[in-house]
């Protein structure tokens, strides 16, 4: 059997990290609960996060109809997480823009209609004891789920975060301590 079965991971656990667009990005091994200007989503649904991507693709024939090329343009990603807590956190991404305030202990939200309102972002996951960080630096919610209020199923917000690229192009970086991916730098002479 080719390949190495130590290599596939499953992410056991997750956290998915907010700060405001140029917060300065933790150092790899510095815990994110004290790391500065970033706050917690909280509590993510079992189903873990996905990435969808999308072009927008042309076919280039010659004569007589051979495919010589595809080009494609208007390069799209998004990630999606979704949240199980109503936190002040989850609130202000699925309602940018609205307002929430505590007096004499009852909670109030004012919901205002949705402005624009880029975010950094990290996904953090684990899989024992590796673990790997994707830094979004720009990104958007651009749409948020149904969100069920039910006696038979957990509140969640399904956030659909547009990653936008940096003047270089860059979507994203991941940051991880896999030995399995780790890059091996031939020798010199």
């Amino acid at each position: 059997m080719a390949g190495n079965t130590a290599n596939p991971r499953i992410w056991e656990g997750a956290d998915f990290w907010v700060a405001p667009v140029g917060t300065t990005l933790p150092a790899y091994d510095a815990d994110l609960t004290s790391a500065s200007g970033w706050e917690a989503v909280g509590l993510l649904s079992q189903d873990g996060s996905s990435e969808s991507r999308a072009d927008d693709t042309a076919d280039h024939y010659a004569w007589g109809g051979i495919l010589v090329r595809t080009t494609k343009s208007r390069h799209k990603r998004q990630v999606v997480v979704t949240a199980l807590e109503d936190n002040l956190t989850v609130f202000g991404l699925v309602n940018p823009g609205s307002t929430a305030a505590t007096s004499a202990g009852v909670n109030s939200r004012a919901y205002k209609v949705p402005r624009s309102d880029p975010r950094s972002f990290i996904l953090e996951l684990r899989d024992g004891n590796i673990r790997k960080r994707r830094h979004f630096p720009r990104g958007e919610v651009e749409s948020v789920g149904e969100i069920a209020l039910s006696d038979s199923a957990l509140t969640s917000y399904a956030l659909t975060i547009t990653i936008y690229p940096d003047a270089t192009g860059t979507l994203y970086s991941d940051y991880d301590n896999d030995p399995q991916a780790a890059v091996v730098e031939a020798p010199e002479g």
